[in-house]
């Protein structure tokens, strides 16, 4: 019997054959590309060793420009802070608008005409019909604390809004120096880091805005703006500078009062007139005069500030 032999001419054999010639020349050409790219990397990179930073540093002039962006958009933003507080006081103006109808009421009473007919009599005051309007002023619409206390509430609170967005600026400005977000613990630093440096820049500068609004003390600022506000409304600058520290806001807020009545006057004379109408317009006045009063003196204020936080920012770069 002759022993069987491998026939060569098999076509499953040819395929296995075929495959594992194929797997065997893929990897060889795998192993080959990969040393190759390994070698081509070492000779372009050379034998130093990589230490560039993964980020590129921003330039101080990249640096210098955004942290004025964001003094601009603290500028827009304090501006709508007191914007908003001018609606408010103008708010309170408006609710005591009701109080007109018993005022007008109450001065066209018998009594009321009688205190104007009294005036004329021997022995008698010729202000005392006056002081029953005004009485009755305080008595319906709002008294001279009151209106001493809105004026003041509008102009501190503004300036409390000035400090808020001033220590955002501080963050603002402080994390685009360092490049990142700041923890919590080191937000109130870097507001004292900012104010540090608009005091050193204060001291050292002979500029007088600067040195006038290198502060934003409530007291004084708003001490200042309010006087500014009353003498816009008619009250004598000499008048406030020589009352009473303590008085002078109440002081010049019943000048004001007065200078409302004085509007009516010649209505109160006349019994038949329209008093509610005319006081709703004086009322209407002092609302309008007082709010432009408060926005354009604050503004004074925040473009004195906003000066003096763009020589900071440049106090601060490094």
């Amino acid at each position: 019997m002759t022993p069987l032999t491998p026939h060569n001419d098999d076509p499953e054999m040819k395929a296995t054959m075929s495959k594992t010639r194929f797997l065997l020349l893929s990897l060889v050409a795998i192993v080959a590309i990969s040393f190759g790219a390994i070698l081509l990397f070492q000779f372009v990179a050379g034998d130093t060793a990589y230490s560039a930073e993964w980020e590129l540093k921003r330039s101080r002039a990249e640096i210098e420009a955004a942290c004025r962006e964001h003094v601009q958009e603290a500028d827009t933003k304090a501006a709508a802070a007191i914007k908003q507080r001018a609606a408010r006081f103008s708010a309170f103006i408006e609710s005591r608008k009701p109080g007109a109808k018993p005022f007008s009421k109450d001065i066209v009473s018998f009594y009321g005409k009688w205190r104007v007919v009294k005036k004329y009599l021997p022995f008698t005051k010729s202000d005392g019909h006056k002081k029953y309007v005004i009485q009755k002023f305080d008595k319906h619409i709002f008294t001279k604390k009151q209106l001493a206390a809105a004026v003041r509430r509008t102009v501190e609170g503004s300036v409390k809004d000035l400090e808020s967005i001033e220590n955002e600026l501080a963050v603002a400005v402080r994390q685009e120096i360092l490049g990142q977000s700041l923890a919590p613990d080191e937000v109130p630093i870097a507001a004292e880091e900012f104010e540090k440096a608009m005091a050193r820049l204060v001291a050292a500068s002979q500029w007088d805005a600067a040195k006038s609004a290198g502060s934003l003390v409530v007291s004084e600022v708003a001490a200042q703006v309010a006087a500014q506000v009353l003498v816009r409304l008619g009250v004598s600058a000499g008048i406030l500078g020589t009352s009473a520290a303590a008085s002078w806001w109440t002081f010049g807020s019943a000048l004001v009062i007065g200078f409302v009545v004085d509007v009516i006057w010649e209505w109160i004379d006349d019994p038949a007139g329209d008093i509610e109408r005319e006081m709703v317009k004086a009322l209407d006045k002092l609302s309008k005069d007082a709010s432009t009063a408060i926005k354009e003196e604050m503004n004074k204020v925040i473009s004195r500030q906003s000066e003096l936080w763009d020589k900071t920012v440049t106090e601060m770069l490094p």
